[in-house]
């Protein structure tokens, strides 16, 4: 059922190493933003820190997609379920 549609051939997709960067925001959090003080807008900075991965990740992830040569060429990403095996 996969035949005909286009394919990336082989082509890297580098641009899904920027996928990291809402991993890293919340991953660093604990050790970089772990404090009360400064607040940022009358909130702890931890909650701030938070908020902006937040705010952040989604611009990530869409320009993720935007970079991405799969979606662009509007290729397809086969799964084994694909293959219409048992």
């Amino acid at each position: 059922p996969l035949e005909g549609l286009p394919t990336l051939g082989g082509r890297a997709r580098r641009s899904l190493w920027m996928l990291l960067v809402p991993v890293v925001l919340y991953g660093a959090a604990p050790f970089v933003a772990n404090r009360i003080e400064p607040r940022v807008l009358g909130v702890p900075f931890l909650l701030a820190w938070i908020i902006g991965a937040t705010v952040v990740s989604p611009v990530a992830i869409w320009l993720v997609a935007r970079f991405d040569p799969a979606y662009r060429t509007g290729a397809v990403e086969p799964v084994p379920a694909d293959e219409g095996g048992a």
